[in-house]
């Protein structure tokens, strides 16, 4: 073997007592100090083979892969695997001199005796024992602090390596994303196995519609906003799109006011999507995407026209079908696959019936208590409603949903169109809860770029907040110095942990954001790139929580940072607290910005 490290599992004793007999160097109290200098995201995973054909014994590989401009020392740094829970960790730590040149490849193997293969850098035996072929985790650390970890994932079939997208250059943030992984399609290993150790990966191919049909195994595209190429549309799997609201009897003609509310629990597009009543069904169909994020609504209605349907906001489609007044029942679906169903009850003239917000899921609005009528007016007729807007809450005796009381009052007392104190769905356990509004100090802007040169300003530019408590995003607005404003709202808890970060982009398709990794929110106005007093802040309900100004420009390609040292609400005013991000790390396309990761050190 080229190298010796250390086997931390079941047996790493006599594993170790072996390197030691061997010559291998002894892992001593210094071990961790020597990789102190690597900061998360210096080295990476980009490729492993978890499920070779036959035994995977002797065979498996993970790659490492530097992308900053100096090179990477390994020495104590620890590589691990364990179930997707985190127990039954195994892990091999680097005792020797082992080194990943800048912009390069280290390829570790499973391999226990004999000479190494071509593919092959350092072995590091047994040390991980088995990856798990269809789930699990796979890290690199120092110490405690994860340098990577990403989720390990099963190939199509055996002898095929998982690997990152070659189009996108390789960081700590991005490789989180599953979508951002395939099935290796370069067809080296001299026909043992599929992948590209040691190299740069090819790119990976479409992906596909999540399991959904395709019509003679086509896989369907759309035009995104003002790219000029397509891209495979993004099916909404079972409970991606959610029933939220019905109006089946408008004020005035119900061919032209009728309409359906959706609300997407994951980024999809309605392209192709169904919708199905008891009198017909209309598919969507559009060249461009017809996208939406997580916890956007669209509206779907008779009309697209406001001057006809009542003066809804824009529909994002149109159906042809009646919609019962009596009450019936609607079915959201991709080609056979049911996405959503509800029963909605019989229809008020001019009021539209809701789900109420806490229990805006799947799963909860197949309950008819889940279901009230709405209480708060839009457009021109004087329709009840929230069109494309979170539900209010229904309120029935003793606070539990239920429907509304006579004269449009909700039951159990309290003004007409009074909102429920704010709550949001979450994420993990699908549960309402109260909203974790974040105080004056405890959410720190850190990061932004005003000037993307991979794609256009218009859609790549972001903004980076760090959370220095758990809190959710919900009602807190991005303003700056023109006054132009963006109030992040959905019903799913746009929740950040304490020490995480979270995106905030003009778009959140990383083909046109140029390969950010997830978008928690997004924005609709400019970050110039000019001289000038420009000024970024974050509020809720006109309550400052940060802020930061500045005068220079920007440069092209090259997000601004704060330096790691001083992310907090006051050092973040101070001069020179931020500075251009440094040319060693890159992210997605192969602009200069850490978006999600750690910052680094700005010079003195």
């Amino acid at each position: 073997m080229k190298g010796w490290g250390r086997w931390l599992g079941w047996g790493w004793l006599v594993a170790l007592a072996g390197a030691w007999a061997c010559g291998g160097a002894a892992w001593d109290e210094d071990t961790d100090a020597a990789c102190a200098g690597l900061l998360p995201g210096d080295v990476v995973i980009t490729e492993y083979l978890n499920d070779p054909v036959g035994t995977d014994t002797g065979q498996e590989y993970v790659e490492l892969h530097n992308p900053t401009r100096v090179r990477a020392d390994l020495r104590g740094v620890t590589l691990y695997a364990s179930r997707s829970d985190g127990s039954q960790e195994r892990a091999f730590a680097v005792l020797e001199d082992w080194t990943v040149e800048a912009g390069g490849y280290l390829v570790l193997g499973d391999v226990r005796d004999g000479p190494l293969p071509a593919h092959v850098e350092h072995a590091y035996g047994e040390g991980l024992g088995a990856l798990g072929n269809s789930g699990g985790r796979l890290g690199v650390r120092c110490g405690a602090r994860v340098l990577d970890e990403v989720q390990l994932s099963a190939p199509a079939k055996g002898g095929v390596a998982r690997v990152y997208d070659g189009r996108l250059v390789p960081d700590v943030a991005g490789n989180d994303d599953l979508a951002r992984w395939c099935d290796s399609p370069d067809a080296g290993g001299g026909g043992a196995f599929q992948g590209s150790p040691g190299a740069a990966n090819a790119p990976c191919g479409p992906p596909g519609d999540a399991g959904l049909p395709v019509d003679a195994g086509h896989v369907p595209t759309c035009l995104p906003g003002d790219a000029g190429v397509a891209r495979p549309l993004v099916r909404p799997r079972a409970g991606d799109l959610v029933l939220t609201e019905v109006m089946a009897n408008p004020r005035g003609d119900d061919t032209l006011g009728e309409w359906v509310e959706l609300l997407a629990t994951a980024p999809v597009d309605l392209n192709g999507v169904t919708l199905a009543a008891e009198a017909g069904e209309t598919t969507v169909a559009a060249e461009g995407c017809l996208s939406l994020a997580a916890g956007e609504s669209a509206v779907l209605a008779r009309r697209a026209d406001a001057t006809l349907n009542g003066g809804l906001p824009t529909p994002r489609a149109t159906f042809h079908m009646d919609l019962r007044n009596a009450g019936g029942r609607l079915v959201v679906k991709v080609g056979d696959a049911v996405v959503d169903a509800a029963d909605y009850g019989p229809a008020v003239d001019g009021v539209a019936t809701q789900v109420t917000a806490p229990l805006a899921d799947a799963d909860s609005n197949d309950a008819p208590a889940a279901w009230c009528e709405a209480t708060a007016a839009y457009g021109t007729r004087g329709n009840l409603g929230t069109p494309g807007q979170v539900n209010r809450a229904c309120v029935g005796d003793g606070g539990t949903p239920g429907g509304a009381g006579d004269g449009g009052t909700p039951a159990g007392g309290g003004d007409a169109g009074t909102p429920a104190p704010p709550g949001c769905i979450d994420r993990t356990t699908g549960a309402s809860r109260a909203r974790r509004t974040p105080a004056a100090g405890s959410l720190v802007l850190t990061e932004f770029m005003a000037d993307p040169q991979a794609v256009a300003d218009a859609t790549g530019e972001w903004v980076e907040v760090l959370a220095l408590r758990d809190m959710d995003l919900n009602g807190v607005s991005l303003s700056n110095e023109g006054g132009s404003r963006a109030t992040f709202e959905s019903a799913l808890c746009l929740s950040v942990k304490a020490g995480g970060r979270a995106i905030l982009a003009r778009s959140e398709d990383a083909a046109r954001n140029g390969g950010l990794p997830a978008v928690l929110g997004t924005f609709n106005f400019n970050l110039p790139n000019t001289a000038g007093n420009r000024k970024l802040e974050l509020s809720v309900e006109g309550r400052l929580v940060d802020a930061v100004t500045w005068t220079g420009a920007a440069t092209p390609g090259v997000s601004s940072q704060l330096d790691p040292h001083r992310s907090d609400p006051q050092r973040n005013d101070w001069p020179g607290s931020f500075c251009p991000t440094p040319d060693a790390a890159r992210y997605g396309r192969g602009d200069r910005g850490t978006p999600g990761g750690v910052n680094r050190p700005c010079a003195p």
